[in-house]
């Protein structure tokens, strides 16, 4: 079958050919991948959840006709402007619904912020509600046994110097990732 002449590196290109990758590629690639799913399933959660509060932003921005500053009497801070033009790059819809002729300015900004803070609540229970066993165990288990399975698979220690090893992923980070809406203050 395989003779003892080969090297290590002609045995890891022998399995690569045949499909199969050393333990310590795919220690490497889990991860990643358990990473990008549960940053996938926040975002999709994150979209679900912001389905009204974009509805309302999108009546309130075609009401002011995106002159934010329309809305200043009816906001407390100096930069309550500045926060509406920050969420109209983040919730803005291609199409705009039409604004009924019987919602006024006042209105139409304080049905978005109430329904932007149920949004911040719920977003914040959803994300401190989430196991984070999925994604840190193959991070921890990339921490302890990556080096050791490479260093099996090369023969030595030495193509393992460069490691560092992988941070747990925490509530906090995923709050970072994906922040709250930064609301004006109604007056």
């Amino acid at each position: 079958m395989l003779d003892f002449e080969g090297s290590r590196n002609e045995f890891l290109n022998l399995l690569a050919e045949m499909g199969e990758e050393p333990a310590f590629v795919a220690r490497a690639r889990a991860p990643e991948l358990a990473l990008d799913g549960l940053l996938q399933s926040c975002l999709a959660k994150r979209d679900e959840l912001l389905r009204w509060p974009q509805f309302h932003f999108s009546i309130l921005a075609s009401r002011v006709q995106r002159d934010w500053s329309r809305l200043s009497r009816w906001m407390k801070g100096s930069d309550a402007v500045r926060r509406l033009e920050n969420l109209d790059a983040e919730l803005s819809l291609p199409q705009s619904p039409r604004p009924s002729w019987i919602v006024r300015d006042r209105s139409a900004l304080q049905r978005f912020v109430e329904s932007g803070t149920r949004f911040n609540i719920h977003w914040q229970d959803f994300l401190e509600c989430l196991d984070l066993e999925a994604v840190n165990r193959p991070r921890h288990d990339f921490n302890r046994y990556y080096v050791i399975e490479k260093a099996c698979a090369f023969g030595s220690e030495r193509f393992c110097q460069d490691f560092i090893p992988l941070d747990m992923i925490d509530h906090p980070f995923l709050i970072r990732r994906f922040p709250p809406l930064q609301l004006p203050e109604l007056a």
